[in-house]
């Protein structure tokens, strides 16, 4: 009986985050939800300037895998994780409160949030959303603040440096 209910409540969790995911990747234009796996973030913190203290914000974080490995090869960051979708959000908040993570999770649209205290952003979203944030970047981060975004560049900006990890540019900006 019980056993029922749990593959009956991971079914019903299941479906509404396709539905969710669904509608907000075709009508309201999101990145669908795909993390970035830990080898790449990996060499991501490895090719970025990082020297705590220091505030990253990963925007549209998902699971918050690179503020979870930034927490751990680098004791001392803030990290502030930005989710709209309520499913991830929830999901993660849990999971982040469970293993007793530094991390904040914020159920925000990160297009509404203001980004001048960042010194660091990390994001893996698509062609569209990389346009808008590069206006928002322009507009409200400081000098000095880094930007690395993965597989979409942002058109405003000429990065810093681009690399190559598993057929995939990730891209290095400095405001």
């Amino acid at each position: 009986m019980y056993l029922l209910l749990i593959i009956v409540l991971a079914l019903l969790i299941y479906f509404v985050f396709f539905v969710s995911q669904f509608y907000n990747v075709f009508f309201k234009g999101y990145a669908p939800f795909i993390s970035t796996d830990r080898e790449t973030i990996k060499t991501i913190l490895a090719a970025s300037s990082i020297n705590p203290p220091l505030l990253i914000y990963e925007l549209g974080c998902g699971r918050a895998r690179f503020l979870r490995i930034a927490e751990k090869t680098f004791p001392g960051l803030k990290l502030i994780g930005v989710e709209n979708l309520a499913s991830l959000y929830y999901i993660n908040w849990l999971r982040l409160k469970l293993s007793l993570s530094k991390i904040k999770l914020w159920k925000k649209d990160f297009l509404t949030l203001n980004l001048q205290d960042a010194d660091l952003i990390y994001c893996y979203l698509n062609n569209e959303t990389m346009r808008k944030l590069g206006d928002k970047f322009k507009k409200e981060c400081r000098p000095g603040t880094q930007i690395i975004s993965r597989s979409f560049p942002i058109p405003q900006f000429v990065p810093e440096k681009t690399i190559a990890v598993k057929n995939k540019k990730i891209y290095f900006y400095k405001i």
